[in-house]
């Protein structure tokens, strides 16, 4: 969402060589030494010889970050920027439902041995999630699409919120049809999961952010708003 202001105020150049030392820096710090150092660890903890290796571990994600924002940096150069106004949520709701259709097609369709190609961890997320949200991102960024979540109407809110809580009672009954037990529930749950996380993920998101807007974005801003960016700033 802010690569575009970021990249109209710094230009390119700036723009890529902060990216590299922000991005680029955390990734190699974890993965040449924070990484293995807790790897050292624990090997040495459970009896293992002790060996030193390049371990990316969750950083994979701040890898794939970099790569996207690079291509974004680089697609920017000759490509007209975007004019698009906010698609009313209605609209996003259907596309995150073609979403998923897209993530059951990669879930079922690409073989297991390819679904971490090139460190990503399941391609299925990759193409369902990670490179559309990255990319509306990018659009929203360009046209403002915050004032629009901002100034959403009452029951557009209510719908999402709803929406949302009606996932959390069909996750909870998967769960709980096997933990509990709940007798007379029968939810296919590798079916749940192959359709679930992008349908559930647009709601969620634009509900999120309008709790937050609505809630915690006073000014000045409440003890627990203070506190709770300091904190997030700290992690």
């Amino acid at each position: 969402y802010f690569c575009p202001k970021s990249m109209g105020r710094k230009g390119f150049r700036r723009f890529v060589e902060d990216k590299l030392v922000r991005l680029g820096g955390g990734f190699l710090l974890y993965s040449l030494l924070l990484g293995p150092i807790m790897n050292l660890y624990c090997f040495a903890y459970s009896g293992y010889p002790i060996t030193y290796r390049f371990y990316t571990g969750p950083t994979w994600f701040i890898l794939w970050l970099l790569n996207f924002t690079m291509i974004y940096a680089v697609i920017a150069q000759f490509a007209a920027p975007v004019k698009m106004n906010m698609p009313h949520p209605v609209i996003l709701l259907l596309f995150g439902a073609f979403l998923s259709a897209a993530f059951y097609g990669v879930s079922v369709g690409v073989p297991p041995e390819w679904m971490s190609f090139g460190n990503m961890v399941q391609w299925r997320y990759g193409i369902g999630l990670y490179i559309p949200f990255f990319t509306a991102g990018i659009v929203a960024g360009r046209n403002d699409w915050m004032k629009s979540v901002e100034e959403m109407e009452t029951w557009c809110v209510w719908m999402l919120r709803t929406i949302v809580v009606g996932f959390w009672l069909l996750i909870f009954l998967e769960f709980g049809q096997y933990q509990i037990p709940i007798p007379g529930i029968n939810i296919d749950g590798d079916a749940l999961g192959n359709l679930l996380p992008p349908i559930y993920a647009v709601p969620m998101t634009l509900a999120l952010i309008q709790l937050f807007h609505q809630y915690f974005n006073g000014t000045p801003p409440s003890k627990i708003a203070k506190n709770g960016g300091a904190a997030a700033y700290t992690v």
